[in-house]
């Protein structure tokens, strides 16, 4: 076991500290720990109307004290390639994480994504190389888990035989005091959701009294956990909390209306908690991989393909998830552009747009874009209300009611951003991309930020003399730590994967 860990047993105490007088200027020079906080699909509006009404007073604490604003998420906006950017700095261009699936061929789902997939090192190797010392909890994409400098406890989906942690005789001990993987079971069954939400509310519990513990008695220069929770109550469990989705239920219990609602105070007690524990002279960032909105009504992308002329070797249905991810396989320049032109000007039967933005993947940064021929030709970001779903064949109609078991909550591209510490001025911020993240830390720990990175970070998240007294410092050519597709390690079908998505409600619904 590495330096990081000590007796996993031994006694953690809560420190209950009052809060902290405000930097000293030597403080604000000085490098210190980092903290990533990340909730899966907190979503930027409903965080301030619950600011607002006092259910989430700790956010309050971190905008009245730090710096908070919107982050820009990948596309597509998702949490394969979104949490991939947060591990590694680049995009999914570079990256090569675009969704659950891997294509191969003319069939966009022809392997899972697992950590394996990544093209580019995560921050946590960086750092473990240059001998500084990591915690990281339950990142999606990490399993199986990368040997790091510390602990890492991989995040879903799960890969038959891989080990949940590294070391790996850490599993029996997180399991032992209550830590349970990031499985849940499946969609819930209409009139069993409570159970299903006893479920999730299990998980989280666990992961938040074991996890947080390890991290706060280790205390690693870069601590990341992750809480998936948020995600998986607003795509199951919105319908509840929105009188005005199509398949709400007024007579529903009011722990279902109020699921929504509670997750968000659960939320923000996590932050509290945190807080509390953080060192004096540590950073913390709050991040979710993207917002989240209602799922009223959905578009059959089955349909939208027959509608502007595009016919593929594999049935629709069977292959693709939700969201406005379309490969289109190998079709000509002129019915590509069609297609991505035609994907703009999509009506619903009250003439209003179904689309509120359509992406070229050819278009997105990529500093060597090693990953760029793995991606989707185009994602179309719906309009609100609506996600694009997998359809059965080209008679469906355009848009219809979500199915009962569907989802009812979907992604939105902007996410929740806060920071807090020492060298952060207070105020709201903007411009921030996941894929500033690992260069703010790196640099924050008072490390160089290796040139594969996009190395954007924010100044107005620091004092006017903050980079005259720590100026950036860049290391190695802007190639290393990429690798080709090519030179992934081979990996076998997995029926259990799909299992896992299936019963996440990530693919089918119809």
């Amino acid at each position: 076991m590495r330096t990081l860990l000590r007796p996993l047993l031994a006694a953690i105490l809560l420190s209950g500290c009052a809060e902290a007088p405000p930097p000293t200027v030597q403080e604000v020079a000085q490098p210190g720990p980092v903290f990533l906080l990340g909730f899966d699909g907190l979503e930027p509006g409903l965080v301030a109307r619950y600011e607002a009404d006092g259910t989430m007073p700790n956010f309050v604490r971190l905008r009245e004290r730090g710096a908070v604003g919107v982050v820009r998420s990948t596309v597509p906006f998702i949490s394969p390639p979104a949490w991939t950017t947060v591990a590694t700095g680049v995009t999914p261009g570079d990256h090569g994480v675009w969704s659950f699936w891997l294509p191969e061929g003319d069939n966009p789902r022809g392997r899972y994504v697992d950590a394996t997939a990544r093209l580019a090192e995560p921050v946590w190797k960086d750092l473990s190389a240059a001998g500084r010392t990591v915690g990281i909890v339950n990142v999606p994409v990490t399993s199986p888990p990368d040997s790091v400098n510390g602990f890492l406890i991989s995040g879903f989906p799960y890969p038959a035989g891989a080990p949940l942690t590294f070391p790996p005789e850490l599993e029996a001990d997180i399991r032992k005091r209550g830590y349970l993987p990031d499985e849940y079971g499946g969609a819930p069954v209409p009139g069993e959701e409570e159970a299903w939400l006893d479920h999730v509310e299990a998980i989280a519990h666990g992961r938040r009294d074991v996890a947080l513990d390890l991290l706060f008695k280790e205390k690693p220069d870069l601590s990341v956990i992750v809480f998936t929770s948020p995600d998986r109550i607003q795509h199951h469990l919105w319908k509840f909390h929105d009188a005005k989705h199509p398949l709400h239920d007024a007579s529903a219990a009011p722990r279902l209306k109020n699921a929504v609602r509670d997750s968000y105070a659960w939320c923000d007690d996590v932050l509290g908690e945190v807080l509390d524990r953080l060192p004096k002279n540590a950073v913390l960032f709050v991040v979710s991989d993207h917002g989240f909105g209602p799922a009223y009504q959905g578009i059959s992308k089955a349909r939208v393909l027959a509608e502007l002329g595009v016919t593929l070797p594999v049935d629709v249905g069977s292959r693709n998830i939700f969201g406005g991810d379309f490969w289109l396989g190998d079709v000509d320049e002129d019915t590509r552009a069609a297609f991505g032109a035609g994907l703009a000007e999509l009506r619903g039967s009250d003439g209003r747009p179904l689309v509120g933005k359509v992406f070229d993947t050819r278009d997105e940064y990529a500093r060597v874009g090693h990953g760029r021929a793995l991606g989707p030709d185009f994602v179309a970001e719906e309009a609100d209300g609506y996600v694009f779903t997998p359809g059965r064949d080209a008679n469906d109609p355009l848009t219809g009611t979500m199915p009962p078991r569907s989802f009812s909550g979907y992604h939105r591209r902007l996410g929740y951003f806060g920071a807090w510490g020492p060298p952060i001025v207070n105020g709201p911020v903007r411009d921030i991309d996941l894929s500033d993240l690992p260069a703010m830390s790196l640099h924050i720990l008072g490390e160089k930020i290796p040139r594969r990175y996009y190395h954007n970070i924010p100044r107005r998240l620091f004092p006017p003399t903050y980079f005259v007294e720590r100026p950036m410092l860049f290391d190695g050519e802007p190639l290393v730590g990429f690798r080709r597709p090519e030179d992934r390690p081979d990996v076998a079908p997995d029926p259990g994967m799909v299992e896992q998505l299936e019963a996440m409600g990530y693919l089918g619904g119809q």
